[in-house]
């Protein structure tokens, strides 16, 4: 009996070890591995199959600001806006021209966007609605022949009628289409000035304002970035380094931005660093790391997210990443990042210093035109520009930037970047058309271009992952449990059937034969 008591507890022991052997030494070995090796960008790989064209299109939505009283605003009063969207659109990414180093530790490539208008997911909007925007291309033109020559900007007066169409106001009618991809006419059929303007304008070359087969000119938001590329990408593979997976190394060659202002001794500041990934993946095992960046093409800037906790999609627990502060709140002399205040727009509502007010970024320097940075709804955006209009409605459930993470791979499950482009409207010299305009920080349109990971990718996870981690999680604990319960029961179970098999004392034996004795002979 002591011998097997002691052979189960032995036994149990033995599993009790295994469990924490193989819990916290044997199986996370083997899973850091196995993750490693499906995050790794090897040439024919699933992971690198997904990474080449991303295995279902990105969600680009598009919310317009209708202006509801431009008469109004062009005789001084406080403009109304309401919102109009969203219009979805699917955003396609492929890269092209792939080349890897020697030693494959990086890989070179662009990356190709296709828009496709989604009718369905947009109903009932379509994307022929008529409504009435700011006339940027207008807009920027005269604000940026006024910061140039006046001489300029006299002519600009004389023909703007033959330049823009007969415009009554600062305000344009158009449709999501023309405005966004199609482009917005102008200079068309143009002879004279009006003609050596229109040139000037065409010199500039500007991404938003193309020149058609006739000669004319067209504006549209983002005609530029449909069935295009944004520069070449260097970036790391993970094969040497795996926390480097997917990190930008070069743009364009370079590993650095020539944007926004640099440091006086001619040294390049913080502002124009690129670094951190495009957003569409990370370096995997996320669950320590608090900051992560990201590099836009769109907006010509590195952005800082930050751990805000914990948060799961479809089931699959992840880690929820925010904007910080120090990208639109907290820029100045102040915060050490005067380098994003570039005053190219010193006529309009700006501080002292020639810094925005709080929430908004110059991006002139990034779209060689007037353009102002916010959240959408100018979320968190300071009173000097909120106060001015009416419509907004911010709400940091909505427009917000955010990412959450799957922590082990790195593999963003969903999130959205939330951005709105503005424009300040104000008077400008020698424009009789502005002569009365308030200045306004004027919101045109937001976008929100997100991903939220289908249900094949999300199987594809929980298969491949999750459910693994459960099962090694069951066997451990099992492992444990079982053992444990043989370490403490045997010994149990020994002293219990040893007390039941306790032989009878002699004493007690005699007295009972001599009794048996006694009866024997009296009969």
């Amino acid at each position: 009996m002591v011998q097997w008591t002691l052979i189960w507890a032995g036994i149990g022991a033995l599993m009790a070890a295994s469990g924490v052997l193989l819990g916290w030494v044997v199986f996370p070995q083997a899973v850091h591995e196995k993750i490693i090796e499906n995050t790794e960008l090897r040439q024919g790989t699933e992971q690198f199959k997904r990474f080449e064209a991303l295995p279902q299109p990105l969600d680009f939505k598009v919310y317009i600001f209708n202006v509801t009283n431009p008469y109004e605003v062009m005789q001084g009063r406080r403009p109304k806006v309401v919102e109009v969207g969203p219009y979805v659109y699917f955003q396609y990414r492929q890269k092209d021209n792939v080349r890897f180093s020697r030693d494959r530790s990086k890989v070179h490539f662009t990356q190709q966007q296709i828009y496709v208008f989604d009718a369905e997911s947009s109903y009932p909007l379509t994307d022929n609605d008529e409504l009435t925007v700011l006339n940027m291309h207008m807009n920027s033109i005269l604000q940026i022949a006024e910061d140039e020559t006046y001489d300029s900007l006299r002519l600009i007066n004389v023909e703007l009628n033959r330049i823009f169409g007969r415009p009554d106001t600062m305000f344009l009618r158009t449709t999501p289409k023309q405005f966004l991809f199609d482009g917005v006419p102008f200079c068309v059929n143009v002879i004279g000035i009006a003609k050596a303007i229109c040139k000037e304008i065409e010199k500039r070359n500007t991404k938003t304002i193309r020149t058609m087969p006739d000669g004319s000119l067209r504006f549209s938001f983002f005609s530029h970035k449909n069935m295009t590329d944004d520069g070449t990408f260097t970036i790391n593979t993970g094969i040497k380094d795996p926390a480097r997976t997917q990190m930008i190394e070069l743009w364009n060659g370079k590993t650095t931005l020539d944007v926004w202002n640099n440091r006086s001794s001619g040294l390049t500041s913080v502002c124009n660093k690129i670094h951190g990934t495009d957003g569409s993946g990370y370096p995997p095992f996320r669950t320590n790391v608090e900051r992560m960046t990201i590099f836009s093409t769109d907006i010509c800037r590195t952005v800082d997210i930050k751990l805000t906790g914990t948060s799961s999609y479809e089931g699959i627990p992840a880690l929820r990443y925010e904007i910080d502060n120090n990208f639109l709140h907290d820029v100045g002399p102040e915060y050490g990042n005067e380098c994003y205040c570039v005053n190219k727009i010193p006529k309009s509502i700006v501080k002292a210093n020639g810094c925005l007010y709080r929430g908004a970024l110059d991006l002139s320097n990034c779209f060689d035109a007037p353009v102002v940075l916010t959240l959408p709804h100018m979320l968190g955006a300071a009173e000097e520009y909120t106060a001015l209009i009416d419509g907004l409605a911010p709400d940091p459930e909505r427009h917000q930037i955010f990412v959450d993470v799957e922590p082990y791979t790195g593999t963003p499950l969903n999130g959205g970047k939330r951005v709105q482009f503005n424009m300040f409207l104000r008077r400008i010299d020698a424009i009789k058309l502005t002569d009365r305009l308030q200045p306004t920080l004027f919101p045109v349109i937001w976008i929100d271009e997100g991903i939220a990971l289908n249900e094949d990718m999300v199987k594809l996870i929980d298969v491949s992952l999750m459910k693994v981690l459960s099962l090694l999680d069951i066997v451990q604990w099992v492992l444990i449990g079982v053992g444990l319960a043989l370490v403490v029961l045997m010994p149990v179970v020994y002293f219990v059937k040893k007390r039941c098999q306790k032989p009878v004392s002699p004493a007690v034996t005699a007295t009972t034969s001599a009794a048996s004795l006694s009866t024997v002979g009296n009969k």
